[in-house]
Order: C-alpha cells, then structure tokens, then sequence
C-alpha cells in the first residue's frame, strides 16, 4: 500500500526539487549516464562531466561506436573508472543486440534505434547496472513500478519507520527493499524515488536534519522518539590509511613525461607520472635514472580508503637506449586529451601553478 505521505512528499519534491540536467529530460540512455555517473560522485561534481559526455556521445550508438580511451578520456577525474568501461561495453551489447529485448514500448513493426531495455530484470544484464541502478531507470525513463535503495532511500526509510536492522547485512537489506516497494504509488513512481533521494540529500541529513521542513516530519517514528541519531543501525566510519608518495614531473622541451600503467588493478591503462611510495623516486630502470631539479607544493588526494600525501619533483631523466615503459611526452596544458585521474591534474598543476603558467583546468 502507497504510503500515507506519498503526496506530501510528491508535492515538496515539485516546489523544491533541484534544476539538474537530467531531470530535463526522459531520454532513458541520458538518464542511464547520470545514473552511472552519480555512483559514489557528488552532484555537483557530475554536472559538467555529464554535458560534456552527452554533447560527444549523444547516443547508445554513438557511444558503442566510440573507443574505450575516447570514452575514459572524457571520464578522466570523475574517478572509479570501471565504470567507464561498463557503460562502453554495454552500448556495444545494447547495438549488436546480445541479452537484447525490444522494449515493451515499442511495437514488433517499428524500426527504432538502438536503446536501454525497460525492465528491470532487462537493464540488470547489463555490465555495470545492479538492481539499484535498474530500479531508477526503470522508474524514471519508463514510469515503471520499480523501488530503488541507496544511501539516501536508507536513512528517510529508517527514520520514517525506525527500521533497527542494519542496511549493511543481507537479512537489512530485504527490509529495506520490502519496504522500497511498500511506499511505491501507483503512479508518478519516478518522480518518488527522486524524491526520497532528494529528501535524504537535501533535508534528511546523516547529521543535523532539518526536520522543521521536512515534508512528511509529521510520519516520521524516530522523530517523535527523539531517536534521530540512532538510525540507519550499523553506521562505521571509514578508517583511512595515510601513504606518502613521490612523484618525478620529468620534463623535456617543455613537455612532461606520462607512463602508461598496467592493464590490471587500479586505474589499469590510465595515463600518469611517474610515482614511487615512501621518500623513493620512482624506479625506471638499470639503464635510466632520474635528477632532481626543485620540489614541488605536496599535493593531498584520496583513493578508496586510502589518504595519498604525494611530494612531487621537477626532475631531468638520463638513460641510454630503449625506455622501459609505454610512454608519451605531452605539453601539460593538453592533459585534457588523455584519460588520466584527477591526482595526476593536482601535480601539474602544482608544477604549473609554480611556473608561473596557466593551470589545466
């Protein structure tokens, strides 16, 4: 049964809700992007990532036709990169038509192109979509009746009803989606699971809520028991570990060296400087060697859980003979046409920033 705070909530949502740009549309494969863009990924930091990704792959068919480093190049900073390649390989399973239904929309007789499936058990053959994701398609490209559970979903949800088990166990996790597609309407099922995001991001706060606005405050359980800071159950903070690293801005006629890193593991066949961990310059080879020239403002950045301090140096490389690694020499202004991380943008800038020069932006 739809909850009895549906229309409050629809009607908050409606007033309130943010202008972003895909709520601007009903394009499914538009929504898909911003779906896999948003996957652990402020809001504000998608927005730009997300028009100009729209603006190079308009289409299932365009992105199917571009090549992985095109797509991972206009991904570069925006980070877990796996997340790319997903959304790459599956354009290219959607147009050759492989776990490929016709959407129920679409008539047996009409030509069409290429486009997402409108179920969720569809959408959930895809690499990279799990049930989360389809659910929001679902929901949101084709009205399908489809609940969605995230981070936001728990908390509203566990307020609301002062759910105890914990979100992060398998037996929590069916609670929660039992309880995701008890509140469902009938219709405008959409624009509720975008709403219940929206009052997690904006109002129902980890800290702090703003219960005084709150649309449905009047139903929520863990409001009236004053137990807003008990839910959701099995809140951890994540223990970060500090690593320290080095990193050689060698430079050439006044272009820097990139290496390519491995096919494998974290940021695989990515774009990078030369990094070592510890107070160790990165090591090259027995035939080549690096020298130092000035260091550089150390440079703070995060991955996964770890907490990367790296002290870069302008360096000069010496060697004889082949170089050991794939490589390219590239004016640090062009960064922006190889698929790097964003880490690798925060050291040159600080090498350009200390040059006196334009920084990469």
């Amino acid at each position: 049964m739809p909850a009895k705070w549906t229309g409050n909530l629809l009607t908050w949502y409606r007033r309130h809700r943010r202008d972003l740009p895909w709520r601007r549309t009903k394009d499914p494969y538009a929504i898909w992007v911003s779906e896999i863009m948003l996957q652990q990924t402020t809001v504000e930091a998608v927005i730009p990532y997300y028009e100009r990704f729209l603006k190079r792959f308009p289409t299932v068919k365009a992105l199917a036709a571009g090549s992985e480093e095109d797509v991972l190049k206009l991904w570069s900073g925006l980070g877990y990169y796996s997340r790319a390649r997903n959304l790459h390989k599956a354009a290219g399973m959607i147009c050759r038509g492989e776990l490929y239904v016709r959407p129920n929309h679409v008539r047996a007789n009409t030509r069409f192109a290429p486009t997402l499936p409108d179920t969720v058990e569809g959408l959930m053959k895809l690499p990279g979509i799990g049930r989360y994701t389809a659910g929001a398609i679902a929901s949101i490209a084709f009205g399908k009746k489809a609940p969605i559970v995230d981070g936001n979903v728990i908390r509203v949800l566990s307020r609301l009803y002062a759910i105890t088990e914990d979100p992060k166990a398998s037996a929590g996790q069916k609670v929660f989606w039992k309880k995701a597609e008890e509140v469902l309407p009938e219709k405008s099922v959409g624009d509720f699971n975008q709403a219940l995001m929206e009052l997690g991001a904006m109002v129902c706060a980890p800290e702090n809520p703003a219960c005084r606005i709150c649309p449905v405050s009047s139903s929520c359980e863990a409001r009236r028991g004053g137990r807003l800071e008990d839910f959701p159950k099995g809140k951890k903070k994540i223990e970060y570990r500090d690593v320290r690293m080095t990193a050689a801005v060698v430079l050439k006629d006044g272009k820097v060296l990139l290496v390519k890193r491995p096919g494998k593991g974290l940021l695989k066949g990515m774009w990078e400087i030369p990094m070592g961990e510890g107070g160790h310059m990165p090591p090259l080879s027995k035939d080549w060697s690096l020298k130092v020239v000035r260091p550089l403002k150390a440079v703070k950045h995060s991955v996964l859980n770890r907490r990367l301090t790296i002290t870069p140096f302008v360096c000069e490389m010496h060697g004889t003979g082949e170089f050991p690694q794939p490589h390219i020499w590239i004016n640090p202004n062009n960064i922006n046409d190889l698929p790097t991380s964003s880490m690798n943008r925060k050291i040159l800038d600080a090498y350009l920033g200390s040059s006196g020069v334009v920084t990469v932006g």
